[in-house]
């Protein structure tokens, strides 16, 4: 097995040798000027594309060849791997005499030589090759250059914006969905009819919701879909047989002879992935370990099955093997490793309920992806954004393809490279401020997770990466600049800013919040809050970023709730970062009642500004020397079906012996159900009593609530 990157350099060393005999000069201006020789017609487009990166690097284009070559002009040789040879590694370079040979085992590998040419031995990058003003003058690469490539994984997928654009693909050699695979996910109801003999049966019915994988019908169904494909769209060459996203097994007899269990599918699952295998001998099975696949099958894959293993039950944002679940992760790799040699990954790389957060775990990635390697694994799909904006995404989909090439690649220069070519005029801020975010994160053994709110983020970096004086000395610098040339730019100033208001939000009303208590007791906006709100709706606007999360959670929405809830809101309360006490426990991630009384409003995402309470009946208790004079409470509570939280059915309030309540209301339409109970406080009432009571149906599930306010009227 050729070493990857193996650059083996042959010099001929003498007393009179200088730089100039160790090089072969491949072009130079009007003096030198190559050719490209092909033999093969198939490979007539891959010379075109040669000679347009020629064009537009050196401003001239090479003739292409097929029969005698002209003497004196240096030859390029375009041409496949021989079949041994392309097993080992991915293309190869070689100068002999007079030709310089470019050979690939496919033509994707081809494109994509051509385009490392012209990186490794030319001032051309992917970044400034068709805005280079200077065009080249002279080409010289290594005499007797022997230059093998291997990339580290098989499979390489940085799932961004950036990598559905083929260039993209072309200059950084990573594969995407549409082209590769068939089926993919949970999606072989899509791929065919699914019928009742299909279905799986749980607790001796019929059940639609997960499928029978030892169902004949539904080996048929799917392999007459895979031959159909295979004349329509050859190369697909991918299928993924995974079940559907719930914890249901099926439990016919069928399945339970090939060793179903109640929580696992891996019998059934994998019997048929190397049924199908073995029937396409040239295409790529593959299931998941994931809820019911989780435990390998007790047999061998064939050669052409694998798993795609998510990591989702492994801990983010930190590095793997310097974690509590090394163990873990390494007993699940060898488990699969068992029973197959093709293992590829399923990670996850950007916080999915907020995408305008930084979240830069690109440098713990790199030591991740070397402990998987180290480990047995072949590819890696990184699910990012998909087809969403976030930030950086940009550049996380360059450094992620660089990556799964080279996991030893330095992050350090290719993020300099980077900024340079793309953000000129404030790439230095850009590269100091990313840079040192990515090694706080680095450095921080604090969770940081896929899904996770800004004060989890904050924590991890921000409060310590100097994102204030950063932020304002970047807006200094853009407004000399003319930002409205570089999108990238806006919609990182876009994400900046949101962040900003995200910060305030979270910090509520006081220090490092979005408003203060004047001396008369008034709440205050403070005059740098209307500053960001107005350059967000007006960076949105430019930029057309609307959703900023998996959710679909919209900006417009989020600049309508700043509008109507805090910058031309009624915030007064009586019991505004006064003291509260719970009389029933709170939850291990949401142990800060101060939530309830910081004035930290909450919007549609459950994540920020709202307290998650589990407890069946939660009560609280409250001084009545806080709230003296106040004759209403109110309480806000989030409806979130989807993330299946659900608003109480009542409050019930106790003052000395004193009964009140009101019920909660849903307001058709939106995200909050309130409650407003009247109250009378007499001179010998000490405490107030607050018990929420939950939906019959919801009494094991958490409710959530922003504030809780006492007032004189409402």
């Amino acid at each position: 097995m050729a070493k990857k990157f193996a650059f083996i350099l042959v010099i001929f060393v003498g007393l009179s040798c200088d730089s100039r005999s160790q090089s072969f000069t491949l072009y130079k201006k009007g003096k030198v000027i190559p050719v490209v020789k092909v033999n093969n017609a198939d490979l007539h487009p891959l010379a075109e594309d040669l000679c347009d990166l020629f064009e537009q690097a050196a401003g001239m284009r090479p003739e292409i060849i097929e029969g005698n070559i002209p003497k004196g002009n240096p030859v390029i040789e375009i041409g496949y791997l021989k079949s041994r040879e392309a097993e080992e590694y991915t293309f190869l370079f070689t100068q002999k005499k007079n030709d310089f040979i470019i050979e690939g085992a496919d033509k994707e590998s081809l494109y994509y030589a051509n385009r490392k040419f012209f990186e490794l031995y030319t001032t051309a990058n992917q970044f400034n090759f068709n805005i280079k003003e200077e065009k080249l003058s002279e080409i010289n690469i290594p005499r007797n250059l022997e230059y093998k490539f291997t990339p580290d994984f098989e499979y390489r997928e940085p799932y961004f914006p950036q990598n559905f654009k083929e260039q993209f693909r072309r200059w950084n050699m990573t594969h995407t969905l549409d082209e590769e695979w068939g089926i993919w996910g949970h999606n072989i109801n899509k791929a065919i009819k699914v019928t009742e003999p299909m279905l799986a049966i749980i607790n001796g019915e019929v059940n639609e919701e997960q499928l029978c994988f030892s169902s004949p019908e539904l080996k048929g169904a799917l392999t007459d879909y895979i031959k159909n494909q295979i004349k329509e769209n050859a190369k697909q060459s991918k299928y993924m047989i995974m079940p559907n996203d719930n914890a249901l097994v099926c439990q016919c007899d069928r399945c339970k002879a090939l060793g179903n269990t109640e929580k696992n599918a891996s019998p059934a699952v994998f019997t048929l992935l190397n049924s199908l295998a073995k029937e396409f001998s040239d295409k790529q099975f593959f299931s998941t370990a994931y809820i019911t696949t989780q435990q390998p099958p007790e047999f061998k894959l064939k050669e052409n099955a694998g798993v795609m293993l998510s990591t989702m039950a492994f801990p983010k944002g930190v590095v793997i093997a310097q974690s509590s679940k090394k163990d873990f992760a390494e007993k699940q790799l060898s488990g699969w490793k068992s029973v197959t040699n093709t293992i590829y990954l399923w990670d996850y790389v950007v916080n999915f309920d907020n995408y305008l957060e930084v979240y830069p775990t690109v440098e713990i990635m790199q030591q991740n992806l070397q402990f998987y390697k180290s480990r047995g694994v072949t590819g890696v799909f990184m699910q990012g954004s998909e087809g969403t904006y976030s930030s950086f995404s940009d550049l996380k989909s360059y450094l992620y393809a660089q990556l799964l090439q080279d996991v030893n690649v330095s992050l350090e220069r290719c993020m300099n490279t980077f900024f340079n070519e793309n953000y000129i005029g404030v790439n230095d801020l850009l590269f100091d401020y990313y840079t040192n975010a990515e090694r706080l994160a680095l450095e921080s053994k604090k969770a940081f997770d896929i899904y996770g709110g800004f004060n989890q983020a904050y924590d991890k970096y921000i409060e310590k990466s100097g994102f204030d004086l950063f932020y304002d000395r970047l807006i200094q610098r853009t407004d000399t600049l003319e930002v409205q040339k570089n999108k990238n730019l806006q919609k990182l100033l876009l994400g900046f800013t949101f962040q900003k208001l995200e910060m305030l939000r979270t910090k509520g009303i006081g220090v490092g919040g979005y408003a203060e208590k004047t001396e008369g007791g008034n709440i205050k906006i403070k005059p740098f809050t209307h500053t960001l709100f107005e350059r967000l709706k007006k960076l949105k606007k430019q930029t057309g970023v609307e959703e900023y999360n998996e959710s679909g959670l919209k900006l417009s929405d989020y600049i309508t709730y700043w509008d109507e809830q805090i910058l031309n809101g009624n915030y007064n309360n009586l019991l505004l970062n006064k003291k509260i006490q719970f009389l029933t426990p709170l939850d291990e991630d949401y142990p800060n009642g101060r939530m309830l009384t910081d004035g930290a409003v909450g919007f549609s995402d459950y994540y920020n500004n709202w307290l998650l309470i589990s407890a069946e009946a939660p009560s609280i208790k409250i001084y009545t020397e806080d709230v003296a004079s106040a004759s209403t409470i109110k309480m806000n509570f989030l409806v979130d079906e989807k993330h299946r939280i659900y608003p109480p059915k009542e409050i019930r309030v106790e003052i000395n012996g004193r009964q009140y309540g009101a019920e909660v209301v849903t307001k058709e339409g939106t995200y909050k159900a309130t409650a407003i109970i009247p109250i009378t406080l007499k001179e010998d009432d000490e405490a107030i009593i607050i018990t929420i009571v939950k939906q019959p149906d919801y009494t094991k599930r958490p409710v959530a609530c922003d504030e809780l306010y006492f007032n004189k009227n409402i």
